[in-house]
């Protein structure tokens, strides 16, 4: 389902300008309403702050939400759990850059693991406009990877990206699973296996007019892929979010929540805000 109601956490550093560019940006390619959230601990000010940042950039936005709590990731999931945001995008870094690499804030983790819409993890915020012009989406062949796939598509149609790359990860361990299991271990397969469930998860797409590629990578954890986003200059990375008890994303990617080789995109698959909002 394409989201409908967009929100910004905004942080009142030299990024606002560009963090909520790309917000703005974001929604408009779904057609969304904007809102702006900020947890501060000055209403006034910080509502004067966020206001003429949207002035300035000419951007229309529904509402402010702003929240005067000590937890600022609870406060952001609680006012747009009130919003019914169904796409929250986040200033995702601290600290300096490695390379293109930035490392994930606190809060942006918190929220990762916490939130129960999509999130859009900004690692390098512009103000200038700008396309999704290489995007990896990574696969477990589930139901959410597929609706992760279908809105990524979506994407990058609007954008005429230049290529879509649809990756999933093969480890040692799952082979040895495969030779040694029964029949019922769904987790444990072959390469050619692996490679098999890739080209039927391929053909199950919607038709798109970009250049569409299916890649199975080796390696002995998650950060393969990160690897290889980096490898094909991609801008966006697009990762299926579980509505599960034993976490958002599947435990090979955990990688995401710590380092980002671009802006990382957590499509959730499920209904939103369905429990009170709290860390995991």
């Amino acid at each position: 389902m394409k989201p409908s109601k967009v929100g910004v956490a905004l942080p009142l550093t030299p990024h606002l300008d560009a963090v909520v560019a790309e917000a703005s940006r974001f929604a408009a390619r779904f057609g969304a309403s904007l809102t702006l959230i900020h947890a501060g601990t000055s209403e006034a000010e910080s509502g004067a702050y966020i206001e003429a940042a949207a002035q300035r950039l000419g951007i229309p936005h529904e509402q402010k939400i702003i929240w005067n709590q000590t937890d600022p990731a609870i406060s952001v999931m609680t006012a747009a759990a009130n919003a019914g945001i169904d796409l929250l995008v986040v200033s995702a870094f601290e600290g300096p850059a490695l390379g293109k690499r930035r490392f994930l804030g606190t809060v942006a983790q918190d929220l990762a693991r916490g939130a129960q819409c999509s999130l859009l993890l900004l690692a390098h915020p512009r103000v200038q406009e700008h396309r999704f012009a290489h995007i990896v989406a990574m696969t477990d062949f589930s139901d959410s990877s597929k609706n992760a796939c279908e809105l990524a598509l979506s994407v990058a149609d609007a954008d005429r990206a230049d290529s879509f790359h649809v990756v999933s990860i093969h480890t040692i361990f799952m082979e040895a699973r495969a030779r040694l299991g029964t029949a019922a271990d769904k987790v444990g397969r072959t390469y050619q296996e692996e490679e098999q469930l890739m080209d039927d998860f391929l053909a199950s797409l919607p038709e798109c007019n970009v250049p569409l590629e299916g890649r199975v990578l080796r390696g002995t954890t998650g950060f393969v892929a990160c690897d290889f986003a980096e490898s094909v200059d991609a801008d966006l990375l697009v990762l299926p979010g579980h509505h599960r008890m034993n976490g958002r994303i599947p435990p090979v990617v955990d990688w995401a929540l710590r380092v980002l080789p671009c802006d990382v995109w957590l499509v959730h698959h499920g209904p939103v805000w369905t429990d009170e909002p709290t860390h995991t």
